[in-house]
């Protein structure tokens, strides 16, 4: 009998935990844009495009480097551009810089025929008043930077993959333990403390695994609350398990 409520607790923290993450793909966050001529806004996604160059050595190990315009803000489960709810793109911009290193993988979807996973990887947010940063081709170094502002970043790479397809590629990365420095948080004001992860999805040009090439593509960005969250919460339904044990005695 105490295994069977046992059981049942686990299948219960594991349900909801579930459920939690099912749900978690858009939670909400708030920016305030008063410096620029706005309000205190509610978004729940980050979408742009951006460029990169990726080198293949004869191995088909890769590094990568990208630079991320990102001028669209979304809410509602991510489905409605804030557009004039907003003054990024007209008032401020932000951008994002990436980089990878990772070799090729097996695919994880069907009907793709290669893929590629980084074992390293970074992530840097900054806010541009001005509008005026450029990536120069070549090495992506930026220009007109004086007045940017560094928000946050990440240093870790998790779970993430890219499938190729005859069309194209898709990709999907986590970043882990990002942190808001002081600009972030006076910036992404709610939640506090701020999501510790970074899940950034896209598509990319299709392209050979050799040599040194230049890719575009579309990409967004959404945060993700720390695991830490249903840990507690398991942790919690656990302990109503052990109390209606005690209590059947």
């Amino acid at each position: 009998m105490k295994i069977k409520n046992l059981v049942k607790t686990l299948a219960l923290t594991a349900g909801i935990a579930a459920s939690f993450s099912g749900q978690a793909a858009y939670l909400d966050f708030k920016i305030d844009e008063t410096p620029y001529g706005g309000e205190v806004i509610t978004a729940d996604k980050i979408n742009g495009g951006y460029k990169e160059i990726i080198s293949f050595d004869a191995e088909g190990n890769f590094t990568a480097t990208a630079f991320a315009s990102l001028n669209q803000l979304f809410a509602n489960e991510g489905g409605d551009d804030l557009l004039s709810g907003s003054q990024i793109g007209s008032n401020y911009s932000l951008y994002a810089t990436f980089s990878a290193q990772g070799g090729l993988a097996d695919p994880t979807e069907d009907g793709a025929f290669g893929a590629l996973s980084a074992d390293q990887g970074s992530f840097q947010l900054y806010i541009d008043p001005n509008r005026d940063t450029r990536a120069l081709e070549g090495d992506f170094s930026r220009i007109n930077t004086s007045d940017d502002l560094l928000l946050g970043g990440s240093e870790s790479i998790g779970r993430n993959i890219v499938n190729f397809f005859s069309f194209g590629g898709l990709f999907d990365f986590m970043f882990y333990d990002f942190e808001l420095n002081e600009n972030g948080q006076n910036f992404f004001v709610s939640p506090m403390p701020f999501f510790t992860f970074v899940n950034v999805d896209g598509d990319v040009d299709r392209f050979t695994f050799e040599g040194t090439q230049r890719v575009t593509g579309d990409v967004s960005a959404i945060f993700v609350p720390e695991p830490s969250t249903l840990a507690v919460l398991g942790l919690g339904l656990l302990g109503l398990g052990a109390s209606s044990r005690r209590k059947a005695k």
